[in-house]
């Protein structure tokens, strides 16, 4: 049987405007039967780091939120600390983050909680016997949760191809150890012939395992890597290519399995939203964003987070490309992702989702006014 996903497009009117259309997408998709007046309710979602502009704006979080509490006084919204060197690697840092782009108790009306704790190490094991994991680690406020709404912005990703309701839940519901777990099979190296020898990739590196060789070129110890692809992330030159030593199967693979980790606690408790606006090459985690990949083209709404992924690649694939973003020259093509990132099968993660029971692959998409 087919999962629904719902759908509205970007356009407004004077008569029903964006935020409008956002609420009559979650009655309409039966979200305000989900939850009970007792529910301790994580709002799970991705405020960026400083410097970046593309991720959901509040006004929109605030909106599902003040509809979320008309079910249940308890709700919180949430998000975990970075492996990677940031301005979210702890909840000091996390929660200023946070406000410098907008979220706070005021704006949003609810508490905003760092659900691994100060350092990451507030974390629960939840045990799932799969193929990669036996026991993960969960943020501790996100399993102690007994509903859970996740918001996420689909984009691009360097590691993934695509960024989504999954990789929204699999690595961003994990601690800090959880998320090194993930990234264990991740060992980037360097093209001497691209790299500038500018160091920014030194900087960046959270364990300090990159340096400059004697002809002023970056390479990487991968005995110290942990694979957090940080490096990947910053180098502007693209001198540390999605070429792994080993296959990205297993970080997507793993990270499906964290996603049924982080809901496996919360049957028929679990809501999820994915925003197609402002998508962008790159993830919400660096501090900078690039021109939009296609014209924003709408809010989805399902309770199957593959589902959603999946309806929300087939909306992205159909969309025309902008001019003056870094696909202008792919116009046509009917798999964007590939373009985009040629040397990643992002259909892993969907297929192997599908594969342990998070979700189904067939949707049938349902747009709305």
């Amino acid at each position: 049987m087919k999962s629904k996903v719902f759908f509205t497009n970007c356009r407004a009117s004077p008569k029903k405007n964006l935020l409008e259309k956002l609420k009559t997408l979650y009655v309409r998709a039966e979200f305000d039967r989900v939850f009970d007046e007792n529910d301790r309710i994580a709002v799970k979602v991705h405020w960026g780091e400083k410097g970046n502009t593309s991720f959901i704006p509040v006004p929109f979080i605030r909106t599902i939120v003040d509809e979320v509490k008309k079910s249940s006084p308890y709700v919180f919204v949430t998000d975990t600390n970075t492996l990677y060197t940031g301005e979210r690697k702890n909840a000091i840092e996390n929660i200023r983050t946070a406000a410098h782009n907008g979220f706070t108790l005021e704006s949003l009306g609810v508490p905003i909680i760092i659900a691994d704790g100060l350092v990451g190490t507030d974390s629960v094991e939840v045990e799932i016997n799969r193929e990669y994991i036996k026991k993960a680690k969960i943020a501790g406020s996100i399993f102690h949760s007994t509903g859970m709404v996740v918001i996420s912005h689909f984009k691009g990703h360097m590691l993934f191809s695509f960024g989504g309701a999954i990789k929204n839940l699999g690595m961003g519901c994990a601690t800090s150890a959880g998320k090194q777990v993930l990234h264990s099979d991740i060992k980037p190296s360097v093209d001497p012939e691209l790299c500038r020898g500018d160091s920014i990739c030194i900087r960046h590196c959270p364990v300090k395992c990159i340096s400059l060789r004697e002809d002023k070129k970056a390479y990487i110890d991968q005995s110290r890597c942990i694979g957090c692809g940080e490096c990947i992330v910053v180098c502007p030159h693209r001198a540390i290519p999605e070429n792994w030593k080993t296959s990205s199967e297993p970080l997507q693979c793993k990270t499906a399995e964290y996603a049924l980790a982080a809901v496996s606690n919360k049957k028929g408790k679990v809501i999820y939203f994915n925003f197609l606006m402002n998508i962008t090459a790159d993830c919400d985690c660096c501090d900078w964003s690039d021109n939009r990949l296609t014209p924003d083209i709408g809010i989805l709404a399902s309770k199957d987070p593959v589902a959603i992924d999946e309806a929300s690649i087939y909306l992205f694939n159909k969309a025309p490309i902008s001019s003056l973003s870094v696909m202008e020259r792919h116009q046509g093509l009917n798999d964007k992702l590939k373009a985009l990132r040629p040397k990643i099968d992002y259909t892993i993660i969907l297929r192997h989702a599908e594969e342990i029971g998070l979700g189904s692959r067939d949707f049938e998409l349902i747009e709305i006014n």
